[in-house]
């Protein structure tokens, strides 16, 4: 028994079961809750890897609702990562114009970037965001931006 609980562990362990993943009361390394605005910016600066599945594992919740206004909603972690994306964009950057907080909402105005795995640029878009943040978890994320300019993109991209 004692060797089949090491095991279990051990294949846990190995699997990346005890990977970081969203935690609302998370605290940093100096035991200090990171601010809303440092969550938001971390998440922003890992959402162009990987198709931004790494960022939204680790800070999404089964719960939250990410919105594009006009265009899509998923609820969670399983939705947000196989929600419907261009085959041609390897990637999204963010880059950050403006960035503000009234609590726990963390208002972004940006320039999402569309590029390709050769790191050409697809188009670029306008966005202001809303990101509502508690802990390290993001559990609401709002994105408004010129709707009729995001189906053009997507109408040339076909």
């Amino acid at each position: 028994m004692k060797y089949a609980l090491l095991a279990m562990a051990a294949i846990m362990v190995s699997t990346g079961a005890w990977a970081k993943t969203c935690d609302t009361s998370a605290k940093t390394g100096d035991n200090k809750m990171p601010t809303p605005i440092e969550t938001v910016r971390a998440f922003s600066a890992a959402f162009s890897e990987n198709h931004a599945e790494d960022a939204i594992r680790r800070w999404f919740t089964p719960n939250t609702v990410w919105i594009n206004e006009g265009l899509s909603m998923t609820t969670g972690i399983e939705e947000a990562i196989n929600r419907p994306r261009s085959p041609d964009i390897a990637a999204v950057h963010f880059d950050m114009l403006a960035i503000a907080a009234d609590g726990n909402r963390v208002l972004t105005e940006r320039l999402d970037r569309f590029v390709r795995a050769d790191g050409s640029e697809v188009a670029a878009l306008k966005v202001m965001g809303i990101f509502e943040v508690e802990g390290d978890c993001i559990v609401a994320w709002r994105d408004y931006f010129d709707v009729n300019r995001a189906r053009q993109m997507s109408k040339d991209r076909q």
